[in-house]
């Protein structure tokens, strides 16, 4: 994933496999010499959640309760940053498996948001499906954070209140987080790219999306509310100019601090 500003150019190089992302990112000055090296998985899941809180904060209905399905990184800075923002008070994480990352992320959390309540859903568990239904009708806000090739729930067990749904975890035209009724429940599309999502993204494949249902984010003028009745979606499928302006910001934060290892003459 390619990029260049004015002042520096960067390439993202990853391998995404059952491990997960794993690589590099790569930051340059405009005559070549290599500015720095960051790790890609955390600053993937950082500056994807970021771009999620843009529409986020602009959505100006409740964000008491919130559902979000996944447990890795993406996930987990989903929360810290809803949880940083205020109004979140209720946080329910679904996820297939044992969620002992995610368990400690919510002891140290309770500590620090004290009021919160943090609750984890397995779907091994025998009443799964029913408490997911609940979940789902009583959240105001649902996060979808995994790479799934079927949906996480079908669009019935929602009821008629206007909610914020995002999906990052869809990067191939075979995956897709939600259902076709579900992705043209609100009134638009909001996305990263337009060109982007019309070609990697499967639930906009899926339910034939063309670029005129879609608002992209950086269209957004001033800090005008997303106030709506219908729901709020918005997907995600990340471009190479977030890592370039987030790589730069923490290598800057890192000079600043005096960390990382400093190679000199590389």
């Amino acid at each position: 994933m390619p990029s260049s500003v004015t002042t520096s150019t960067g390439i993202k190089i990853v391998t995404i496999s059952s491990k997960g992302l794993k690589g590099c990112i790569n930051v340059f000055a405009p005559e070549g010499e290599l500015l720095g090296l960051l790790n890609a998985e955390e600053v993937t899941a950082f500056r994807t959640s970021l771009a999620v809180m843009i529409p986020y904060v602009r959505w100006r209905n409740s964000k008491r309760r919130l559902i979000v399905f996944g447990a890795g990184r993406q996930a987990e800075w989903h929360v810290k940053l809803a949880l940083s923002l205020g109004e979140t008070k209720h946080i329910t994480v679904v996820n297939r498996s044992g969620g002992r990352r995610m368990e400690q992320l919510f002891a140290d959390l309770s500590k620090k948001y004290p009021d919160a309540v943090f609750e984890l859903l397995l779907k091994s568990s025998n009443d799964f499906d029913s408490r997911l239904r609940q979940s789902l009708v009583e959240s105001d806000v649902i996060f979808c954070c995994t790479p799934a090739t079927a949906p996480h729930f079908p669009f019935d067990y929602l009821d008629s209140k206007s909610r914020f749904i995002s999906l990052i975890g869809s990067y191939k035209p075979s995956m897709r987080e939600i259902d076709s009724r579900t992705l043209l429940s609100g009134e638009r599309i909001y996305v990263d790219t337009k060109e982007g999502c019309l070609v990697e993204a499967g639930e906009l494949i899926e339910a034939n999306v063309d670029a005129d249902q879609l608002v992209e984010i950086g269209e957004l003028q001033g800090d005008e509310p997303l106030a709506t009745e219908k729901n709020l979606v918005f997907k995600c499928v990340g471009l190479g100019i977030m890592d370039l302006v987030i790589a730069g910001e923490l290598l800057g934060m890192a000079e600043e601090k005096g960390v990382g290892l400093k190679v000199d003459d590389f």
